[in-house]
């Protein structure tokens, strides 16, 4: 897999991951009265586990997505490949914040590599009638969607991210670094209602929705929902802060990714190699080591 092809597999799905937040409510927006449009700058993530039996339930919903939106959602500024740099520093340079990398590797990297992606700007606007069925149909009928959420277009805009590899004895480390996505939201949405529709939707019962929709701060907190009956998928702890860990086996020997974030900084690390089951280990004192 090229280093273009990896790092759009990892933006992608964060791309992804904010378009249904952005249908869905998952994330929170700053408020701003005196603005026409809300500003979101994720700070806190909360992983929230989403059984098997939700998810099926979910996947076989009678409905066509691409009512959702009123247009087809467009990119209005697509990223070229991947710039090739030959120090951090000149990394940093280009995505306007210091790249970090992990101090605690399994043994001294013979080659290190970075590589840095384009900013992406994305543009949709929500079908809000389209968006009803759709809560009515995953059975959420104590929530409304506000008129105002399909009132502007949402606009998504992923800053410039940073993908190292580091090549060792036996191992590839790969630790992809950026802002969070930044989110444009219509004014006049009610956040704590659209995020209690969220955790309903993802099968949340109305009185656990109610109280931790209560207790998170939406204006700076993003939902992430995970299977929670999959043994290769838990929550770890990384420097305090939640982090989100998968292994597996692939044809080079055993491999696992670990999502964590803090601040307005997400990181995504992944590590390859015949490390057997010491490999979640050595991922977690390397994502601690990120400095």
């Amino acid at each position: 897999m090229t280093s273009s092809q990896r790092i759009r597999r990892w933006a992608a799905p964060l791309v992804a991951l904010v378009f249904a937040v952005a249908l869905l409510a998952f994330p929170p927006v700053r408020a701003a009265a005196d603005q026409l449009l809300q500003v979101l700058r994720v700070q806190t993530v909360v992983f929230v586990p989403i059984t098997q039996e939700r998810m099926e339930q979910l996947k076989n919903l009678n409905f066509d997505d691409k009512t959702l939106f009123l247009a087809e959602p467009k990119v209005i500024n697509q990223p070229g490949e991947p710039q090739e740099v030959a120090t951090a520093d000149a990394a940093s340079a280009l995505v306007g914040f210091p790249v970090e990398q992990p101090a605690n590797l399994p043994s001294t990297p013979t080659q290190t590599v970075f590589h840095v992606n384009g900013r992406t700007i994305a543009e949709f606007q929500i079908n809000v009638a389209s968006a009803r069925e759709l809560l009515k149909l995953t059975g959420v009928d104590d929530v409304t969607l506000p008129d105002a959420l399909g009132a502007q277009p949402i606009n998504v805009d992923m800053a410039p991210a940073v993908l190292t590899t580091y090549s060792g004895d036996g191992y590839t480390l790969q630790l992809i670094q950026g802002r969070a996505p930044q989110v444009n939201l219509p004014e006049g949405v009610d956040l704590r209602q659209l995020g209690r529709a969220a955790l309903r939707v993802l099968g949340m019962a109305p009185e656990q929705a109610d109280a931790l929709s209560n207790q998170i701060d939406w204006s700076s907190t993003l939902l992430f929902p995970f299977p929670s009956d999959l043994s290769t998928v838990r929550q770890v702890s990384i420097n305090g802060a939640p982090g989100l860990l998968t292994t597996g086996g692939s044809r080079g020997g055993r491999t696992a990714q670990l999502y964590w974030q803090r601040g307005d900084r997400f990181y995504v690390l992944e590590l390859q190699g015949n490390q057997g089951p010491e490999s979640v280990q050595i991922l977690v004192q390397a994502a601690e080591s990120v400095r």
